[in-house]
């Protein structure tokens, strides 16, 4: 699905930098609540919480300057900020919707829940970021 542009640019080149992005994500986030919950002992709601704030932020980063280059935000600033703190709060819902449907409802593992959770959140998550966040530049 390469656009004329090649494969930097279009649908193709930010879905393989949201990618990217994503492993980087995860593994900062992995760093900071480890970190604070085993290592210092924060609570894990408190560890889960800052870690979550600070992939936010470094998220809005990277994907503004990186993965969605080229593009612009959909409005002045604190909207943007609004509706990219909006679909990351939807996706930190929608990954325990699947883990209490998966593992508390349906009496399933823990490994079983996590493939929703990095496939189908993902997914919608980058589309809903591209649609409404970072639209193509007129």
């Amino acid at each position: 699905m390469l656009d004329n542009r090649g494969p930097e640019r279009g649908l193709t080149g930010e879905a393989l930098r949201y990618v990217v992005s994503g492993v980087g994500l995860a593994a900062l986030y992995s760093a900071v609540y480890w970190t604070l919950a085993a290592r210092f002992g924060v609570p894990v709601l408190i560890a889960n919480t800052v870690a979550f704030a600070v992939n936010l932020i470094a998220g809005w980063t990277l994907h503004s300057r990186w993965t969605f280059a080229g593009r612009r935000t959909n409005g002045p600033a604190p909207a943007a900020y609004a509706g990219y703190f909006a679909i990351n709060a939807a996706s930190y819902g929608l990954n325990s919707l699947w883990v209490w449907t998966i593992v508390d409802h349906l009496h399933g593992s823990v490994a079983l829940s996590i493939i929703p959770v990095v496939t189908v959140t993902p997914v919608l998550t980058f589309l809903l970021n591209r649609a409404w966040i970072f639209r193509a530049r007129l």
